[in-house]
């Protein structure tokens, strides 16, 4: 329990705070004390059904009327390919889990990442490259396992997320440079001129939330101010 005014941290039992002296407020003693019942009827979750069905109208719509477009113009897709595919990959990441009361993580954040693959191995292959294994699929798959497993701990671990979130910017500093190799690699680029800088401030960032999550009064204070 913290003081109301100064935001001290107060021990059980007293009725103002050393610090200020402004008279403890205790909201489960104001809460009985008006009568309120201990039990309160849970929220209940808005179900994303209506959206998913008005945006699924909307993409059946937009892909009939771009096939009908290019079929009669062009007598085949054209362009009309990689609109088709984005619209693809909008559905799939946006509205597929709006299907869901409480969508599977574990599922769609892969579901997500093999979605993108696909469309990105389509552009790849319809412009004659050959940049989608040495480069787009490594650096979606890595994004994939830095997602999945972030997403995964803050789900199922309680009472870490501080040390979760700090790895997960140490990790996705560490995918900057990861991006810059494969880049390297694929089109002959230098190497090291974008990623070190990125590879510093998600560095910084994420042992300072490491270190605030091992030291007991900074990660304290950091739930008290941010509601982690």
């Amino acid at each position: 329990m913290y003081c109301v005014r100064c935001g001290v941290r107060l021990q059980d039992g007293v009725e103002s705070c050393p610090l200020c002296e402004t008279p403890v407020w205790n909201p489960e003693q104001s809460r009985k004390e008006h009568g309120y019942p201990d039990h309160y009827p849970l929220a209940q979750k808005e179900s994303g059904l209506p959206f998913a069905v008005s945006l699924t109208v909307i993409c059946v719509m937009a892909i009939t009327v771009i096939l009908i477009v290019c079929l009669r113009l062009y007598g085949e897709l054209r362009w009309g390919g990689y609109v088709l595919g984005g619209i693809a990959l909008f559905y799939i990441v946006a509205v597929l889990p709006r299907w869901f009361r409480r969508p599977p993580i574990e599922v769609f954040i892969p579901a997500d990442h093999a979605a993108a693959a696909l469309y990105v191995l389509f552009i790849c292959l319809h412009t004659g490259g050959h940049w989608f294994m040495s480069f787009a699929f490594p650096v979606i798959l890595a994004g994939c396992l830095l997602l999945t497993a972030t997403a995964c701990l803050l789900k199922h671990v309680r009472g870490a997320r501080l040390i979760i979130l700090g790895g997960f910017l140490l990790g996705l500093g560490g995918f900057t440079v990861l991006v810059e190799f494969f880049e390297h690699l694929t089109f002959g680029t230098p190497m090291f001129l974008w990623s070190l800088y990125s590879l510093a401030g998600f560095a910084v960032a994420g042992g300072f939330l490491l270190l605030s999550g091992l030291i007991p009064s900074m990660r304290a204070s950091l739930e008290k101010r941010f509601f982690f």
